[in-house]
């Protein structure tokens, strides 16, 4: 079993949805740089996750190109919804 506890959070709002994607990291969190960086470059960019209440990490590609904001966290207990 791995060490699935949230080192950080990443809000993204995706063009054309009106909910944001919540992804729990499990890594070193990427810096707002790096993030603003992928965006600039509509780069395709792993990024280690875990589902809540989950014990095993994956890696989910994120496409970039299709985010219009995105939003770091330090990771947290409970639910929380954000408003961009």
């Amino acid at each position: 079993m791995s060490d699935t506890k949230p080192r950080g959070e990443l809000h993204l709002r995706v063009a054309g949805h009106t909910t944001d994607w919540k992804l729990l990291l499990v890594d070193e969190p990427p810096t707002e740089d790096e993030v603003a960086s992928w965006m600039q470059e509509g780069m395709v960019a792993p990024v280690r996750v875990a589902e809540q209440g989950s014990n095993e990490p994956y890696t989910l590609l994120v496409n970039f190109s299709l985010v219009v904001a995105a939003r770091l966290l330090p990771a947290t207990r409970g639910d929380r919804s954000v408003r961009f």
